[in-house]
């Protein structure tokens, strides 16, 4: 383990899927309570990147890291890391929503749960908070029984960014999360 004042920081890390390689020698440091946007053209490896803060590609068969990211000091890629422990330090939201086959409650309260948060704190209360700060919670308040899959694209997108919100992660990664949503409900989520 290293010192570092950064949350997160990588450094010489490059990815590989099979033989082609998608990142190359990747240097960058991230400070806590910052918000950081990788730009870049379509294929670049700004998803890959992404998928790497949390480890997601593991499950890609023929991929493989090299280099360090640390998470306040440590490397995620070390052998023994707990990957469960690690993705819930460090929540997704993917550029396509990917509701559960849930309720809009259900969506949102999952995390909690399976973080054990059940009776710790009222649910009802993470569930509006999170709806809240994903600008969603005026639209379903009344519906939190309703399917989540019966929410627009541009809903889904929210109720996802909701659900990530509920666990409280200390990093939470977006990849193009504001792709599906409509100018007013992109203005609203970033309020």
């Amino acid at each position: 383990m290293r010192a570092t004042d950064a949350k997160i920081e990588a450094t010489g890390f490059s990815f590989y899927y099979g033989k082609r390689q998608a990142l190359r020698d990747i240097h960058i440091k991230v400070n806590e309570h910052q918000i950081t946007a990788l730009i870049g053209p379509s294929g670049c490896g700004k998803s890959t990147f992404l998928r790497a803060l949390n480890r997601m590609n593991d499950i890609i068969p023929g991929a493989r890291a090299e280099g360090e990211i640390l998470l306040d000091g440590r490397n995620i890629y070390a052998p023994g890391v707990d990957v469960v422990e690690l993705r819930k330090r460090v929540g997704m939201v993917f550029q396509q929503p990917n509701p559960f086959p849930k309720t809009i409650f259900e969506n949102v309260a999952f995390g909690p749960r399976v973080l054990g948060l059940d009776g710790k704190i009222s649910l009802d209360e993470v569930v509006e908070k999170s709806l809240r700060a994903a600008a969603l919670w005026d639209e379903v308040k009344d519906v939190l029984h309703k399917s989540g899959l019966a929410l627009s694209g541009g809903q889904q997108q929210r109720l996802c960014i909701a659900r990530a919100l509920a666990t409280e992660p200390e990093v939470l990664l977006m990849d193009e999360p504001c792709s599906a949503l409509d100018p007013q409900s992109t203005l609203a989520s970033r309020s």
